[in-house]
């Protein structure tokens, strides 16, 4: 059974230029993102079980993934440019993908152990599955495939969907594993959408420094608590629901 760990990233980003592309401790995010996982599934990916791919969209300056990210064992693939899941979903074909995990490129430091948890349970059968408990940007979601082949099957080929895209899927549908109670800690934001969370990511990764590949998401939450690194963008929250509101409602 063969699982695609997609990581959504494109380089267009209207409030924070090239945001995946910023730097801390002498590597871009994306390649944090992608190194944490690489160092994770080590072991899958050389099975050929797992394989890590960049889900980004058809325009041509997406190619600079490829650079970047080279020499790793990382994919790039190029799909629809306003609809997350059908990109995601002509990319599992592709590839020939029984699993998909779902990564947020704009979750720098999206929990590896979230996305183990969420493999686990796909390999036993189950058709979708997300975590939930941990602070905004480090929760997983994963699907079979079919799954996410049934849920488009029902929404226009050519409609936009990128902010809240996963409401296609029925919510009583998706089970869920909750792997803490942060999200009740509303100082807690891991997601780059502004450059006062590029500030906080660069302060957290130089901080660690090569530590962020393996630390476990307990003690990566400690750490930011400890250093008061929220004081960095907790008070943009509103602004980023706010916005995430707005865009989702003019999709649709």
């Amino acid at each position: 059974m063969k699982t695609g760990l997609l990581i959504i990233a494109r380089v267009g980003s209207t409030r924070l230029e090239r945001k995946h592309l910023i730097k801390a401790a002498h590597k871009t995010f994306i390649e944090w993102l992608a190194e944490r996982y690489i160092h994770e599934f080590s072991n899958e990916i050389e099975k050929g079980d797992v394989e890590i791919i960049i889900a980004t969209s058809s325009d041509p300056n997406n190619q600079v993934f490829e650079s970047v990210l080279k020499g790793r064992t990382v994919s790039v693939y190029y799909g629809p440019n306003d609809n997350i899941p059908a990109r995601q979903l002509k990319c599992a074909e592709k590839f020939k993908l029984d699993n998909i995990i779902s990564i947020d490129g704009d979750d720098v430091l999206c929990s590896t152990a979230a996305a183990r948890a969420v493999l686990s349970k796909l390999n036993s059968g189950t058709q979708a599955i997300k975590t939930i408990g941990l602070p905004l940007g480090m929760n997983v979601i994963g699907y079979k495939t079919q799954y996410l082949k049934s849920a488009l099957s029902a929404v226009e080929e050519n409609r936009t969907l990128e902010t809240g895209w996963g409401r296609i899927f029925p919510e009583d549908s998706v089970e869920s594993i909750r792997l803490g109670d942060y999200e009740k800690d509303e100082r807690l934001r891991f997601t780059l959408d502004y450059k006062e969370d590029a500030s906080f990511f660069q302060k957290v990764i130089e901080g660690l420094e090569h530590e962020i590949l393996s630390i476990r998401d307990e003690a990566l939450v400690k750490y930011v608590i400890q250093n008061k690194l929220y004081s960095i963008n907790e008070a943009l929250n509103e602004t980023y629901w706010n916005n995430f509101n707005v865009q989702k409602n003019s999709e649709g």
